[in-house]
């Protein structure tokens, strides 16, 4: 009887648990806001740099880990239909959870341009993060466009 009410407590509570895993809304593309997961971004290939930011201390380096921002706009089909020369038109505002906010061009992250690996990451030296996603731009001499607890990317 004892273990019948504690599954059934735990049923219970699921759902909740699920709702607040961090989570980070995509706009811009469709219709409906995606919502990204760390179970919807598992099957994208893993992006590990390690990563030197200048700081007020001096230097300060990281390793980093997730996924990148490129291949999570691929596997959306963000820029799916668009031309080249329309694609580098496109921008894309990346929001904090306390409304930090950072712009970025395509361009700068498109592999047959700037090429920059901007990373969605889930993980610091090997930790995996609290609070939600963090967006690292690795390549940056200060880390000053970092987001943290990253809840929206929105494409413009």
């Amino acid at each position: 009887m004892l273990r019948t009410l504690i599954l059934l407590a735990l049923l219970a509570i699921a759902p909740a648990l699920r709702a607040q895993e961090p989570a980070v809304e995509l706009t811009g593309i469709g219709p409906a806001p995606i919502r990204l997961s760390s179970q919807s971004l598992a099957a994208l290939p893993v992006a590990e740099r390690e990563v030197t930011f200048e700081t007020s201390k001096g230097p300060a380096t990281r390793r980093y880990k997730g996924v990148l921002l490129w291949d999570v706009l691929q596997a959306n089909k963000a820029l799916d239909g668009l031309k080249p020369v329309e694609q580098l038109k496109k921008t894309f505002v990346v929001s904090a959870k306390d409304g930090y906010q950072i712009a970025f061009s395509i361009g700068e992250i498109h592999p047959d341009f700037g090429n920059l690996p901007l990373i969605l990451v889930s993980a610091v030296d090997g930790k995996p993060l609290d609070g939600g996603w963090r967006l690292v731009a690795p390549g940056d001499k200060r880390g000053a466009r970092a987001v943290y607890e990253v809840v929206k990317v929105e494409l413009r």
